[in-house]
């Protein structure tokens, strides 16, 4: 139905009700002693008539007590009721009706509706045939000329709930399907925070006409759409907030203090009535001081921000009619002119943004698999063109043999050899042209995967401005109570960031403007003795920088100042006389992030307690992966910078191998790499640290905070260094070798190793999985823990190599002497050979308790080696271990197959390896013993 026959609609219904209400309410006081059995047919139908009207354009309680009349009419004629108890019965409801249409046919600018009359009771006095005597019907008053609303729906709410309705409970049951629930309050929620926001622009620009109808009219919408789900207690004072902006937008009221804060009471409430309602909980018992505070700002100087009032049983029903747009006829069609396109737009469930990422990561992990492949495809192609070379050298050394004069017996090699070099040619140049085939392709797919994964990013991106306009409150209510003049401003409002970064900013930021208003910010006498605006300003900006997000929340107050931050310090015992003797202005600032600390004189509900800022830097380093940084200056301010990843999802991270492991770094987290000699590490106090430019940079050694196990880098090895900035300062943190930088999805812990200390998440590379790095906690737990000594590499004595006598055969040095290490170390007695064919020698010339193997060797892969060595007597019952980087499944089932015990794929967990050579040893020696 358009807005034009929606007006149409309810005139019509209007004009014929109102007739009809108005001869029923006469006809009740008319009717005669004797013979009342007609007329009581003729009210009657006019009560069907108006009531069935009613209910059909949705106001419903008229409908229903209209309808009730007319039972009761019908109930009165068959019974042959005397005149004068029908008149007694059916007078209060028909004056009631005839009260509700002169309301509905004189509505105010937010729509019709019906307030004041106790329709549902005396329709319950009509369904038990009793008198309401007691129930006063309110006089009908006149008609006013007023446009019609632009929707057919009219609702009625319900009178203000007395004081005692305290007692009551509103249990709610929604109308509506469950996803139109949520809908609801993503909807409420965006318009409640819309509303907090205007509401303090209010005071600032009383006189804008466009903010009051902004504001009016986001009211409006809440009190429709909880109307239309059934929560009459937020329709109700919604409704009520509604009014008063009216006024506002009227003139009849001006946005003074006392309005304002009335308004702002019932926000509060209103937002804890619709959290209360997304959990499902009873609401809360009602508040007519709010209701009241918004029918007479004045009369209630500080309104109690208490929990509204549930609505009557009946209000649900007919507030249900307040969800369609109530304006009038001219509006309507003025909005209809001038409304720009709509923007089509569809809201999706943030679970299922969620699942679309994680898939679009596997299919960033699916594109590096590909890329693996063609490389190794390529590598194929290397190799073949390097076979055709050497067949090429060969016939050629054939044909000078010949040439020689020597006698040839058969047929010529060089036939054969020609033969295959054209074969192997013509393989070389299939798999090169597939190679490069699949380049192409893994181009394109990376290119349509980064198009893909930036689209579904920037859809789990919303602005900031939600959570920046939140604190414009705080920062109101706060300088008034400690009597301090702050306006805020917001920059930025428009940066997007990840949806759960966004709604993870609120609580540190709510901390920083709290303390800016209670500590930066000077009483008006004190700014200006110093010069300064009495009205002090807080700045929050928001702004992109590079894959990060960066949020200042800055004020003009006295700034901060690092003697007394020591001094604070010092009293609380937070820090030593010494170690502050040696802190700068820098490290100094960083004294507000310790937990304990505050520099305020007394405990009070703001402040004092020593708590708060600790958290904000937890929340942003440990739990956002962000950084957060002090500047300030005497006199004229203090900045807290916030420095966060768009997401935490896809991030990019620096490679690194420490003690034979991979780890992942968060690239947001390294300022620069640098490679170290080794004699330049130097020792001061118990740390050791390094140069970088002049300045003396401790180093933190990731093998011994992580506590590994590998073998460690020899004494001349030099270190590759990550430098990054925590706690205010810069350190390195060292590793074996630094792999590059990498692209990743971030894959969470899961609950069981949720608690593991170090590390934020995993990543998969390739066919392994990789520890993402907590760069902030591995550098707090360096600083926290005395610095290890370089650990020893003795040998050990004689009689630990009584465990076992191993045999190692491996074609890689580095994983042969990694392996041996670690093996002797837990001390067994190990042998080894560099590949099949000397591991087989070593093996018939003596007999080992357990042989470990790798598969691909020259000469004598491993697969061969286990069957030879199983042809043997001596080793049918020796356990064998393949160590191996080839893990597909049939590379397995071969490995099996030959006769091998334990199959444990490359790179792997050390103590793995430890574990499987003790059980297969412990079970042999269990077999062995009688």
């Amino acid at each position: 139905m358009t807005a034009d026959s929606a007006v149409e609609t309810w005139s019509r219904y209007v004009a014929a009700a109102k007739r009809d209400a108005d001869q029923l309410a006469d006809g009740v006081r008319a009717l005669p002693a004797e013979g009342g059995r007609d007329a009581l047919a003729g009210l009657a139908a006019l009560a069907f008539r108006l009531g069935l009207s009613s209910v059909l354009v949705g106001a419903e309680d008229v409908g229903r007590l209209a309808l009730g009349v007319e039972r009761a009419c019908d109930a009165a004629r068959t019974a042959s009721s005397p005149a004068a108890e029908v008149r007694a019965l059916l007078e209060a409801p028909a004056s009631a009706l005839a009260a509700a249409l002169a309301q509905l046919a004189a509505p105010d600018k937010s729509g019709a509706r019906v307030e004041g009359l106790p329709l549902a009771q005396l329709l319950r006095s009509l369904e038990e045939g009793r008198s309401p005597a007691a129930i006063a019907a309110p006089p009908i008053s006149p008609p006013q000329a007023s446009s019609p609303p632009a929707s057919a729906r009219a609702a009625s709410a319900p009178p203000v709930a007395p004081d005692d309705a305290r007692a009551m409970v509103f249990h709610w049951a929604p109308p509506v399907d469950d996803d139109m629930i949520e809908l609801f309050f993503e909807e409420a929620q965006e318009r409640v925070e819309g509303i907090a926001g205007k509401l303090l622009s209010i005071e600032e620009r009383p006189d804008d006409l466009e903010l009051l109808r902004d504001l009016f009219r986001d009211l409006h919408t809440v009190k429709g759409s909880s109307a239309m789900v059934g929560l009459a207690p937020v329709n109700e004072l919604a409704h009520a907030a509604e009014d008063l902006v009216g006024q506002l937008r009227e003139g009849a009221r001006r946005a003074d203090a006392p309005v304002v804060n009335a308004l702002l009471a019932a926000l509060d409430g209103l937002r804890a009535l619709l959290a209360t309602a997304r959990d499902r909980k009873p609401l809360p018992a009602s508040a007519p001081r709010v209701v009241r505070a918004l029918r007479d700002p004045y009369a209630a100087a500080s309104p109690a921000a208490d929990a509204p009032a549930p609505a009557s049983a009946t209000s649900a029903s007919a507030a249900q009619a307040a969800a369609h747009e109530a304006a009038p006829a001219a509006g309507a069609k003025a909005a209809a002119t001038a409304a720009p396109a709509a923007k089509q737009t569809i809201r999706v469930d943030f679970d299922k943004l969620d699942r679309l990422l994680n898939l679009v990561g596997e299919l960033v992990l699916g594109r590096e698999s590909l890329r693996g492949a063609g490389a190794a495809l390529a590598s194929v192609t290397g190799e073949l063109s390097t076979d055709r070379a050497l067949a090429r050298r060969i016939a050629t050394l054939h044909g000078r043999a010949d040439a020689s004069g020597r006698p040839g017996k058969g047929p010529d090699p060089r036939v054969g050899l020609q033969d295959l070099t054209e074969e192997l040619g013509r393989v070389e140049r299939v798999l090169s042209s597939i190679a490069g085939s699949l380049d192409a392709s893994t181009s394109n797919l990376e290119s349509v995967s980064s198009l893909l994964r930036d689209q579904v990013m920037r859809l789990r991106m919303v602005p900031v401005g939600g959570v920046l306009r939140k604190h414009q409150r705080t920062v109101r209510d706060l300088a008034q109570s400690l009597g301090k003049k702050v306006r805020i401003e917001l920059v930025g409002e428009d940066t997007e960031l990840d949806k759960l970064l966004v709604e993870a900013l609120d609580e540190p930021l709510l901390h920083l403007v709290r303390n800016a208003v209670d500590h930066g910010i000077e009483v008006p006498a004190e700014r200006a003795a110093a010069g300064k605006p009495v009205d002090a300003t807080i700045r929050l900006e928001a702004m992109h920088r590079g894959n990060q997000v960066v949020i200042r929340v800055a004020d003009d107050g006295k700034g901060i100042d690092p003697k007394r931050l020591k001094s604070k310090a010092l009293e609380k015992s937070i820090a030593s006389s010494a170690e502050l003797d040696t802190m700068d202005d820098r490290a100094a600032l960083e004294l507000v992030f310790r937990a304990g600390f505050s520099t305020a004189g007394a405990v009070t509900d703001v402040s004092g307690r020593g708590v708060g800022m600790d958290i904000v830097r937890q929340t942003i380093v440990a739990r956002l992966k962000g950084t957060i940084d002090i500047e300030s200056s005497l006199g004229r301010g203090t900045a807290f910078v916030l420095k966060l990843p768009l997401t935490l999802a896809i991030i990019q991270v620096m490679l690194a191998r420490a003690s034979g492991e991979t780890f992942a770094i968060p690239l947001d987290a390294a300022e620069r790499t640098v490679v170290i000699p080794a004699d330049e590490v130097r020792l001061v106090a118990d740390r050791e640290v390094i140069e970088v430019d002049g300045m003396t940079v401790p180093i933190v050694r990731l093998a011994h905070v992580l506590a590994l196990e590998g073998p460690e880098p020899g004494p001349d090895d030099p270190l590759h260094v990550v430098l990054t900035a925590q706690h205010g300062a810069l350190f390195g943190l060292a590793c074996d070798q630094l792999i590059g930088k990498k692209e990743i999805v971030v894959k969470s812990l899961g609950e069981v190793l949720s608690g593991v200390p170090c590390a934020v998440g995993a990543t998969i590379l390739g066919d392994r999985c990789a520890l993402i790095l907590d760069v902030p906690a591995i550098v707090q737990r360096a600083l926290s823990a005395a610095a290890p000594a370089r650990r020893a590499r003795a040998s050990l004595p004689s009689s630990a190599r009584s465990r076992g006598d191993i045999l190692l055969v491996d074609d890689s040095d580095t994983v042969r002497e990694s392996l041996r290490r670690l093996l002797v170390e837990a001390g067994f007695a190990v042998t080894t050979a560099e590949d099949g064919r000397a591991g087989l020698a070593l093996a018939a010339s003596r007999r080992f308790d357990l042989v470990s193997t790798d598969v691909m060797m020259p000469h004598m892969d491993g697969y061969e080696l286990t069957r030879a060595l199983r042809a043997l007597p001596a080793y049918r019952e020796v356990p064998i271990v393949m160590v191996t980087s080839r893990g597909e499944l049939i590379d397995r089932v071969r490995g099996f197959d030959a006769g091998v015990d334990e199959y444990i794929t490359k790179p792997h967990d050390r103590r793995l390896l430890l574990q499987a050579v003790e059980k297969l040893l412990g079970q042999k020696r269990g077999q062995e013993s009688p």
